[in-house]
């Protein structure tokens, strides 16, 4: 965890001392990451966002858009990148910070941390997705513009509990974090399992009004007796049109950890015996940009 020292007062401080790290890098290199916004000892995702709302539109307001939206475990995980250097909004235990950095090297340090080993390696072991420096990136520039400082690669949870891990950290912050940095916006994946291929299993988050939404493909599935009772147990809600979904509201603080262990739930009452004969694809925020998903804790096509 990089040291952090208190940071400018306010909006305006924020976003006038993100100017200067982004004007004049080299005068900042190697300073402590300033704290911006602080978050309420113990309080949920939505006081933590809208504690850095003020200062995140300011800073835009400031920057403009940012060359890369993004989440970790801890809070955002935002960056404006120069070409040699990146002015990178990050969440912490604290709040948010502000800092710039040389792109090659925190590319580099960030490389390490995610093939460091300590991610998805052991069951027995931690499962190390929260110590990731992003679950998640979103670029809507120009594909010939993608940022080359980024990972894209995506870890495969060790274990049925890492994966249910992975998921709630990883939807967790698309519920902290979308509604702030691109509003209005859904996101969604699609989740097949190699033992019950085509059907496959979608996870949206919509903001308006702000829920977790799984559906799965049940139109082909052959209807053995109790087999409605078998599906309310397992979590799935309301059967509609051959698909059957679940919904959580973000105003749940168990939202995200519900749908993860019904993904979860679902795919292994489908046979899967681990998260390696699973795949994701269809990553997507709005059919806008390009999406990574780090986080997500299984294949991705």
């Amino acid at each position: 965890m990089s040291p952090t020292v208190p940071g400018p007062t306010g909006p305006t401080g924020a976003a006038a001392h993100a100017r200067a790290l982004h004007d004049r890098p080299d005068a900042h290199l190697g300073a402590p990451a300033a704290l911006v916004a602080t978050y309420p000892p113990g309080c949920g995702r939505a006081a933590r966002r809208e504690a850095l709302r003020p200062v995140y539109e300011a800073v835009v307001a400031e920057l403009g858009e940012p060359t890369l939206y993004g989440g970790s475990a801890a809070g955002p995980s935002v960056r404006w990148h120069t070409g040699s250097h990146v002015v990178l909004l990050a969440g912490g235990p604290q709040g948010a910070t502000l800092s710039v950095h040389t792109a090659s090297d925190l590319h580099g340090r960030e490389y390490t941390a995610v093939e460091s080993g300590s991610v998805g390696w052991r069951p027995e072991q931690p499962h190390g997705f929260d110590a990731l420096p992003y679950l998640w990136l979103l670029h809507r520039g120009q594909e010939r513009s993608w940022p080359g400082f980024r990972w894209d690669g995506h870890h495969t949870a060790a274990s049925w509990e890492h994966l249910e891990s992975s998921l709630e950290l990883l939807l967790d912050s698309w519920m902290e974090q979308l509604p702030l940095q691109v509003p209005g916006d859904w996101a969604s994946f699609v989740v097949g399992c190699s033992r019950d291929w085509p059907r496959h299993l979608r996870v949206a988050y919509v903001q308006d009004p702000g829920h977790l939404s799984l559906m799965v493909d049940h139109r082909t599935t052959a209807e053995e007796p109790g087999w409605e009772d078998t599906m309310r147990e397992r979590g799935w809600q309301v059967l509609d049109k051959g698909w059957w979904r679940a919904e959580f509201a973000d105003t749940d603080p168990a939202a995200a950890r519900s749908a993860a262990r019904l993904l979860v739930a679902d795919v292994r009452a489908r046979g899967s015996v681990c998260p390696d004969e699973l795949v994701a694809w269809e990553l997507t925020v709005n059919d806008r940009g390009r999406l990574w998903l780090p986080g997500i804790g299984m294949p991705v096509n």
